[in-house]
């Protein structure tokens, strides 16, 4: 069954550098106010073809089969609760506290739904083993999220799970820079406007 690509173009911005991360990043604050970039089955959808864990074909699938269904709207409803929990888990990590047992039990139950087959590859003049993930009912599309969390938490720094520094910036980041001194979610949407405030804000304090 053919859809519209359209529910496919919604924007989200990944600067997590770990899927789960970019998951929570999809609550975000515009203008001042709170946005929620997951607002039902198909925009979930919309996030997992962009992170590139579903490609159009799978996605326009799903949607054809499960779309409007009862499964679907419990698979959303499944990721908000993990993005919530994944999200206190981020919150406790930066003020170096102890993961919840509730987000380690719901990370598993994602990873419980995990399908697909191990291949071997061709790459650079040798192979490498490659996980193709199956996604063939909608309980199965969040173990991507539960696995790229159980990565952090096992091969992780979890000193470099970060909040951007604008206080009224909701977004978080594992920092990748060489001497772990990244402070803003991205130079574009909140590192230029903090500059650029705090330059004003010297210019006022030197008259």
């Amino acid at each position: 069954m053919a859809h519209s690509k359209a529910p496919f173009e919604n924007e989200f911005l990944f600067v997590g550098n770990y899927l789960w991360l970019d998951f929570i990043n999809t609550e975000m604050v515009v203008g001042g106010q709170p946005v929620d970039r997951l607002n039902g089955f198909e925009s979930l959808m919309a996030w997992l073809v962009q992170a590139r864990t579903l490609d159009e074909q799978q996605a326009d699938d799903i949607l054809g089969n499960w779309k409007a269904t009862r499964e679907a709207e419990s698979t959303f409803q499944n990721a908000v609760r993990l993005r919530s929990g994944l999200r206190e888990m981020a919150e406790r990590l930066i003020k170096g506290k102890t993961v919840p047992q509730s987000t380690v039990a719901a990370i598993n139950q994602c990873l419980a739904h995990q399908t697909g087959h191990t291949e071997l590859k061709r790459a650079r003049g040798g192979f490498e083993k490659r996980f193709q993930a199956d996604f063939r009912a909608p309980e199965q599309l969040l173990w991507p999220v539960a696995e790229s969390a159980s990565d952090l938490l096992c091969y992780g720094d979890l000193s470099l799970v970060k909040k951007c520094e604008n206080s009224t910036c909701v977004l978080f980041f594992y920092d990748t820079t060489k001497n772990h001194s990244r402070r803003w979610c991205s130079m574009s949407v909140c590192g230029n406007r903090m500059k650029v405030a705090a330059h004003y804000q010297r210019l006022r304090e030197s008259r």
